[in-house]
Order: structure tokens, then C-alpha cells, then sequence
């Protein structure tokens, strides 16, 4: 039976590569609900059934067996694996008020771990599903006063790379003061350096007057290097968010989120 059969193989032969492994792409295949046999690049054969649409693409399955994929269907498996975010909104965004961080003469000019109350329905958890397999939880630490949100980074590695954004309000107690932020990073066992180490900003000059509010939207970009990426089970980097304000004042925190590619 004579068809008219293009198509473009891609063939990967690391394991790590799914679901890309073994495809083919098949344009303008005469639409026929007949099963037909399709000579792969290796020389083999697999039975192929059903009816083909524009754009649906050969899929190699574990048993080697080829199977007519929507192509959206694999560009959307591949988002799942390789891109996500991960956001925590407070109440702000549920008719309520933001989480409230009290800069006072005790803390004033020193970095602060940010205070985080997590609405009910404020966690949303689209991380990269390698993350997902490594720590059912993103996070660590309940978002009170000395138990900080702290984000895990496991389940990344060398290709990885993130974007932070924090949605807050400031209100000073004094004019012309400045807020800072940053991102502080824990390192996975066996680095060397060992210690800490921080992505920092000046996220805000309140220059026009004090008691009212300051909105900013800190953006921290970073890329996951050797000693925070996954080391093993258990063992990779974290970080958290934290601020510093050099006169007295509340931080009202509405959402901390991480954007993240693998």
C-alpha cells in the first residue's frame, strides 16, 4: 500500500533525556484508521494503530513499542519536568491583611528573616517534578518568628537556574530610610567554601515622608552552582528570604515565590 510518509527522528540515548527519547515527528501521513508498520532509524519495526493528526509525533514507550502523541501533550510533559514555580501568598490575597515583620531598635540596620503566615489556599506547588520526587515539601520551617520559610533547591542541578520575587509593603516610622533584601543561600555538605553566602538589593528610598506604605517587588535571579545544586538524598542547598532597614518600621509581606527552570 503506498503512503505518503514524512517525518524527522531525533534520537537520544541518555536516559535522562524523557520524554524525548526516540521520536519521530510525522507529517502528512495518509489518515487511515488501518494499523501500519513503521521502520524506525534503528531498523526496527513497531506496529503503530489508529488514526494520525497533524503534528502528533511517534513516542517510543518503555517497551519500545511507538505511540501517536499530540505533540502539545509532549511539550506539556516536558514543562512539568523542567519548569515550575513555587508561591506562598498570606492572607492579602484572600480578603485579608499581609504578614506583618516588625523592624524595632533591636533589629534596625541587621538582616532579618522575614515573618510568613501562609494563607489556607496561598501554597501552590508547580515545582519541576524532579523537586516534587526529592522533597514532597518545598519548604522548611512554619514562617513564625525564628522558624523561617527556608526553600529547598534538591532536585536541581548544574543546567538549573531560578528567579525570586517577593511582593511587600514598607512603613517607616522616620523619612529617608532604605530597605534592603536578599536571598541567603545554605550550602549542601563538602563545599568548600563551607559558609554562607547572600544576593542582595536595595529594594526601596522612602523619600517622601514616613507612616504610610512603601510598595516594592524585589526580583533576585540566580543560577544553581556546584554547592548548592543536589549533592544526594537530603543534601543540597536552601535558601531564605531576608531584610535589613536602617530606620524603624513594618514590613508587610504579601507572597514569596520561586520561579524555576531545570
Amino acid at each position: 500500500m503506498s503512503r505518503n510518509l514524512s517525518r524527522v527522528t531525533s534520537k537520544q540515548t541518555d536516559d535522562s533525556q524523557h520524554p524525548f527519547d526516540d521520536i519521530e515527528a510525522v507529517r502528512n501521513i495518509n489518515k487511515s484508521n488501518t494499523s501500519r508498520d513503521i521502520e524506525n532509524s534503528a531498523g526496527d519495526t513497531s506496529l503503530v494503530s489508529g488514526t494520525p493528526n497533524e503534528n502528533d509525533v511517534l513516542l517510543a514507550n518503555a517497551k519500545g513499542e511507538f505511540v501517536l502523541t499530540p505533540l502539545d501533550a509532549v511539550i506539556s510533559q516536558a514543562t512539568l519536568l523542567t519548569q515550575g514555580y513555587y508561591g506562598m501568598l498570606s492572607d492579602f490575597y484572600f480578603d485579608g491583611n499581609a504578614t506583618e515583620t516588625i523592624i524595632d531598635a533591636n533589629n534596625v540596620n541587621q538582616w532579618v528573616d522575614v515573618v510568613m503566615t501562609t494563607s489556607t489556599n496561598g501554597l501552590f506547588d508547580r515545582r519541576p517534578q524532579g523537586m516534587k520526587t526529592a522533597q514532597v515539601v518545598g519548604h522548611e520551617g512554619t514562617g513564625a518568628i525564628g522558624d523561617p520559610v527556608i526553600f529547598k533547591l534538591e532536585g536541581l542541578d548544574l543546567d538549573s537556574f531560578a528567579n525570586f520575587r517577593s511582593s511587600m509593603a514598607f512603613e517607616p516610622e522616620e523619612d529617608e530610610g532604605q530597605l534592603e533584601s536578599r536571598l541567603l543561600f545554605n550550602r549542601h555538605s563538602g563545599t568548600t567554601p563551607s559558609d554562607d553566602f547572600a544576593i542582595e538589593e536595595v529594594s526601596l528610598s522612602m523619600q517622601n515622608g514616613a507612616d504610610k506604605d512603601y510598595l516594592s517587588e524585589p526580583m533576585l535571579s540566580f543560577f544553581v552552582g556546584d554547592t548548592i545544586d543536589t549533592n544526594g538524598v537530603g543534601d543540597a542547598g536552601k535558601c531564605r528570604f531576608q531584610i535589613k532597614c536602617n530606620v524603624q518600621g513594618v514590613l508587610k509581606l504579601r507572597a514569596l515565590t520561586w520561579y524555576i527552570n531545570k
